[in-house]
């Protein structure tokens, strides 16, 4: 099987997913593209792994392709038991910031700026078991939104004892670096058999 489905409404997500796919010889496209939008189950507060997996599957369920879905947050020390699993959830509810000045406004003042990024990549397909893989990155929240060639908490994360943010870097540099990348590269291992 080569082309996925990817279970997801989140446009910025589901093109970042399909570039570190791509990346690691996995084809993937949004679900859009086969099927009329749908509403996926309410994400839970319990793992990343369960709610990926609750997407693939029921993705799965409606359709005979392979599919993909990506559950993911930012941990950060400082900031206690905010955000991991409930990251989005969190952040939505500052209506009046987008999710990067949100981050920036709670860390102001923080020496303490660790924070690890986290990806879980559930695969389901036809008459075979469930992979689940999880990728991460553990870096530093940068001091302000830096960088063009992503979107998201890229702007705001550097790898340690790296100047730049992860947007700042060229997709060929940034993708084997970020969550989402190494998620899909163990991906593409489970796949390939390896």
């Amino acid at each position: 099987m080569t082309d996925w489905l990817i279970a997801s409404n989140n446009a910025f997500k589901t093109a970042d997913l399909i570039k570190c796919l791509a990346f690691y010889g996995i084809q993937a496209q949004p679900y859009t593209n086969v099927l009329s939008p749908v509403t996926f189950p309410s994400e839970t507060t319990t793992s990343y792994e369960t709610n990926a997996l609750t997407k693939a599957q029921f993705l799965a369920k409606i359709t005979s392709c392979g599919v993909i879905a990506d559950d993911s947050g930012i941990e950060i020390p400082a900031l206690g038991t905010h955000l991991g699993v409930t990251t989005k959830r969190e952040l939505h509810q500052d209506v009046a910031h987008s999710d990067n000045q949100t981050i920036l406004l709670a860390m102001a003042g923080q020496a303490d700026r660790r924070a690890t990024m986290v990806s879980t990549l559930a695969a389901v397909q036809p008459n075979q078991p469930a992979i689940v893989v999880t990728g991460r990155v553990t870096g530093q929240i940068a001091q302000t939104s830096r960088g063009d060639y992503s979107t998201g908490f890229d702007k705001l994360f550097q790898l340690d004892h790296q100047q730049s943010t992860l947007a700042q870097l060229p997709d060929e540099q940034r993708l084997p670096l970020t969550h989402r990348g190494r998620a899909a590269h163990q991906l593409a291992q489970q796949l390939k058999g390896e």
